[in-house]
């Protein structure tokens, strides 16, 4: 099978928007480059950190969906984005993200692992002897490499409870999972139920692909639906834990649904410098408390919500 791949650089500003464009038309799939050795590069790392290069997976016939891509570039990044297409077969789709993807640290303990090198000894080594532990991910087209600021700003708070001995969450639920690579963190901290859920039903494919990557003791339990944020299982049933790493506009939409989720806490991420204290408002008239922890990286947060 043939898919069209768009290869898009724009102002890192204008992710967030992006991306909600991307998620609106229901792409094949998408993702976004970190280390891209096409593009400029900075000093010692080569981290992309002014712009952001996404590559775009469509059907061969979906002209409207990549008319709407290119509007949007023309609309808010005329002088400032590019883009360019091609023709690809599956194979090169679904491998094209792994020359890309590598094992790294997050945090004190965490190694985020591509699942095809779990039994490298290279690998290994870079975690095991340190007592580290292993995420494996195969985000495939799913969000959740965990290279996004929101992921590892969620990971790393996750990551600092557990050391400093606060972490003491039993049941959680994961909104908006992604490739479920946060679910996967709090059940290795953990976790012993997790419910999640994703409008995406590709993410909802590979959050559970990544659950059976992954071992955990006798007893922990996982569902995965395909689901908005109104779904009844977060309203009826208890949770000690919520984690929702979306963007600011889903949110603010949902905002309503929120509030009624079963959990004392929320773990929010996806809420951009600019949004944060509309979003802080938003919390407090809809679910009273107290902002517990907050941490920005490359202008995104995580917000940490105690509810009364």
């Amino acid at each position: 099978m043939e898919y069209r791949e768009l290869k898009v650089n724009l102002p890192k500003e204008l992710s967030d928007p992006f991306y909600e464009l991307l998620d609106s038309l229901q792409c094949a799939g998408y993702y976004e480059i970190l280390f891209d050795g096409e593009a400029p590069k900075e000093k010692d790392q080569g981290l992309i950190r002014d712009n952001t290069n996404i590559r775009i997976y469509l059907q061969t016939d979906e002209v409207e969906k990549e008319l709407k891509i290119l509007i949007f570039l023309k609309l808010f990044a005329t002088n400032n984005s590019n883009s360019e297409s091609r023709i690809i077969e599956t194979r090169d789709y679904e491998e094209a993200y792994k020359e890309y993807y590598k094992p790294f640290p997050i945090g004190n303990k965490l190694w985020v692992i591509p699942t095809w090198e779990k039994k490298e000894p290279n690998t290994i080594a870079l975690w095991e002897p340190a007592g580290g532990i292993p995420l494996f991910i195969n985000p495939g087209v799913a969000f959740g490499t965990g290279h996004h600021e929101t992921t590892k700003l969620i990971l790393e708070h996750l990551d600092s409870l557990y050391a400093a001995g606060k972490f003491a969450f039993k049941s959680a639920c994961d909104v908006g999972t992604g490739s479920g690579i946060l679910s996967i963190g709090l059940a290795k901290f953990g976790v012993s139920k997790i419910f999640a859920l994703d409008i995406d039903p590709n993410a909802v494919k590979a959050a559970w692909s990544n659950w059976t990557e992954n071992e955990y003791p006798k007893g922990f339990q996982f569902s995965v639906e395909e689901s908005g944020i109104e779904n009844p299982k977060l309203t009826n049933v208890p949770y000690d834990l919520a984690i929702a790493n979306i963007t600011f506009a889903v949110l603010s939409q949902n905002i309503r649904h929120l509030a009624k989720i079963n959990a004392p806490r929320i773990i929010f991420s996806g809420i951009i410098t600019e949004k944060k204290d509309e979003f802080l408002s938003l919390l407090q008239s809809h679910l009273p408390g107290k902002l517990l922890y907050s941490k920005e990286w490359n202008e995104w947060w995580v917000l940490d919500w105690q509810k009364n």
